[in-house]
């Protein structure tokens, strides 16, 4: 039994709430995450249809708030194809027939959950259908008319006949014809536009195409042209559909010269057809001459190759379908190509990565370009009817230098860049690791002296339960002591740590620390929990669960009082490292958190890998929340999956204390925000002082 992303959005009125209750158990047993939703009377029925959308409303029989006849008249009047179940305590062949034929689709009996739940994934699955249908048939108005458009703008005389009459014709058959209008040539026999000295000629062509006992295609004929002058012509015929009629098409070719027209087929052959970038092959061959031309010039130049990726490709395809998909990688084309300027090459490489080839650029202008390209695309909004659609892109960048000698080569080096951001939790830039900035080797010494003394200092902000819950909670973040006594946040340190491959030493040194805090509060009559984020690079290392395991027994801590945190998109491209990662962790009976809810679209797909205990739901859903209607309903929709899945649900990255009495509604568990407090050095929250 299957529902769109394993989530069932059931609506039901029913006066005995333990019927339902235990009929979506039935449900959730079966493989379902079933977000309920009640309703009592005909009222609230119409002002949930009016808000949302959903996959099944099961009603009970004979309720006096909200009788059948009002429960499929409310549904007529919002126009949902939403499936009907009425509700019975027994089984009434009789009241079966009669509201199947009242317009419900079926009766189900509470004593008999194995029918009910036999019904529900028939209903599903010709909901599914009929949605899929309606999303083919929409495509394909999209495609006809698209068709329809690309025949009126054509340079190519066209038009469609039916039995030899004309019903269609674009503008340039129009005009070879000195037709003024599309009227004027409708119900017109082709034959009336053929030369007189021909028609007997074609007439025989046409009557053997039509009975298709000839393998002609084409005839060449003269016509009466717009001039009055007899001009000679290549007709070709194809089978056609018009209006849904068979019919054939007729097609007089512009005669172009020829080497106009080689040079459009040329141009053709370089593009992508789906954004109007250079094709992979083309940009393939420049960047192969422009290293040779580097190479013969040894003057020092350097260029820089660019490969952005989209992230969370699957999810949108899954969520939107492949229309909106198309429309999500034209307009990430459209920013590439609009960061490339004038001296910049850009191209669609595969499905959904790019590529960008910067001639003569060093290493902080090409991450400057990389950095432009990646804020415009998590900017960037794509609109598919009442829909929007945010996105982010991971992008590696590799300089190319007298190393590089060949295209491959290069592309080798971005793609591997662009994997180690998507690892990282996407929408981020990344440099080959065999190219640094400028202070490259100070960051390294750095942060390598910050591990072995003093150079590092943990802060803490705290995340409170709005339920009245007193337990202390804090999230750790990082800051590193620069040679000026600034303390920098992990945004300007990490990528280099990630380059020198020192992220893994540094999550062992945090979790170490954090250990420490924890079993120092606790000496002091404190029961504290602390967050701590793990990075991709850990996930694989199994050196860092067994210094966790040691730690822990060394400092007789339980488990518990840390949650170890770990981003939902590393987990999605990490899935079997983060298993395991999450597998001897919780052996040590430490909790478990993902951070990034409600943007991958894969969190009840990726729960049943990886029980977490905790969802933060995404920085770009809450940073906003007091002033975005959109992303107010998503959060809303978001803390009920997580409250369906038997999770707590963490609403982070708040700034505003507005938000909190609208969180309170939406029952979110713990929020957490500089609102509250910024990350500080010690653990000073008063977690009895919150008030709602």
């Amino acid at each position: 039994m299957e529902s769109d992303n394993g989530l069932l959005r059931l609506l039901y009125a029913d006066a005995a709430g333990n019927d339902v209750e235990q009929l979506t158990s039935v449900l959730r047993n079966a493989g379902l995450a079933v977000r309920a939703t009640a309703v009592a009377d005909a009222e609230s029925l119409g002002e949930a249809l009016a808000g949302h959308s959903y996959d099944l409303f099961l009603c009970a029989d004979g309720l006096e708030e909200l009788p059948l006849a009002s429960a499929i008249r409310v549904l007529h009047q919002a126009g949902r194809d939403l499936p009907l179940l009425v509700l019975a305590d027994g089984e009434e062949p009789q009241r079966r027939r009669e509201v199947m034929a009242e317009g419900a689709v079926d009766l189900v009996s509470k004593a008999d959950p194995e029918h009910f739940r036999l019904v529900v994934a028939r209903e599903l699955a010709g909901l599914h259908e009929r949605r899929r249908i309606r999303r083919v048939e929409a495509a394909l108005r999209e495609t006809e008319r698209r068709c329809h458009a690309l025949l009126d703008s054509s340079r190519d005389a066209i038009a469609y006949v039916h039995e030899g009459m004309h019903v269609y014709a674009n503008r340039s058959y129009l005009e070879r014809f000195g037709v003024r209008d599309l009227d004027e040539i409708q119900g017109l026999p082709v034959l009336d536009l053929i030369a007189s000295e021909d028609q007997d000629r074609f007439k025989t062509f046409f009557r053997h195409y039509m009975r298709g006992d000839s393998d002609q295609q084409a005839i060449d004929v003269h016509i009466q042209a717009a001039d009055g002058e007899v001009e000679r012509v290549h007709m070709e015929f194809s089978a056609a559909s018009w209006d849904g009629e068979d019919c054939s098409q007729i097609l007089i070719r512009e005669q172009s010269s020829s080497a106009e027209l080689e040079e459009r087929l040329e141009d053709l052959s370089r593009k992508d057809l789906l954004t109007g970038l250079f094709n992979r092959n083309y940009f393939v061959d420049v960047l192969d001459r422009a290293l040779a031309e580097q190479l013969d010039a040894d003057d020092g130049s350097t260029s820089a190759l660019l490969y952005v990726r989209l992230d969370n490709l699957e999810a949108v395809r899954a969520t939107h379908g492949i229309t909106v998909l198309d429309m999500v990688i034209g307009d990430v084309a459209t920013l590439v190509e609009r960061q490339a300027g004038g001296g910049g090459l850009a191209a669609r490489y595969s499905d959904a990565v790019f590529t960008l080839l910067l001639r003569h650029h060093g290493v902080h202008e090409a991450l400057a370009v990389a950095e432009s390209i990646r804020k415009s695309v998590e900017d960037h909004v794509t609109e598919a009817g009442n829909r929007t659609i945010t996105k982010t892109c991971s992008l590696g960048v590799a300089v190319l230098g007298d190393g590089v000698a060949t295209a491959e080569q290069a592309i080798n080096l971005a793609s591997a860049a662009c994997e180690a951001a998507a690892e990282e939790g996407g929408n981020r830039v990344q440099l080959h690791a065999g190219e640094e900035p400028e202070g490259g080797d100070d960051w390294r010494t750095l942060i390598e002296d910050a591990l072995a003394g003093e150079g590092f200092d943990l802060y803490y902000q705290p995340l409170v339960a709005l339920d009245g819950d007193q337990t202390e909670r804090y999230e750790v973040s990082l800051r590193l002591r620069a040679t000026d006594g600034e303390m920098l946040e992990p945004g300007a340190f990490l990528p280099h740590a990630e380059r020198h491959g020192l992220a893994a030493a540094i999550d062992r040194w945090v979790l170490d620390q954090a250990a420490a805090a924890v079993a120092a509060r606790q000496q002091r009559g404190h029961e504290t929990t602390l967050f701590v984020r793990i990075g991709g690079a850990s996930l694989g290392e199994q050196a860092v669960v067994e210094q966790l395991a040691e730690t822990l027994q060394r400092l007789e801590i339980p488990g518990e009082r840390l949650v170890l945190q770990i981003a939902e998109s590393v987990a999605v491209t990490q899935l079997n490292q983060a298993k395991a990662f999450h597998e001897r962790a919780r052996a040590l009976g430490c909790g478990f958190a993902l951070d990034g809810f409600g943007v991958t679209g894969n969190t009840t797909q990726l729960i049943q890998h990886l029980p977490a205990d905790y969802l933060k739901i995404a920085r770009e859903l809450t940073e906003d929340l007091g002033s975005n209607d959109r992303h107010q309903q998503q959060v809303r929709e978001l803390i009920a999956t997580g409250h369906e899945m038997g999770k707590r649900v963490i609403a982070g990255y708040l700034e505003e204390a507005t938000v909190l009495a609208m969180l309170w509604q939406y029952q979110v568990d713990l929020v957490q925000g500089h609102f509250l407090q910024e990350p500080l050095p010690d653990m000073g929250y008063d977690f009895t002082g919150m008030v709602i």
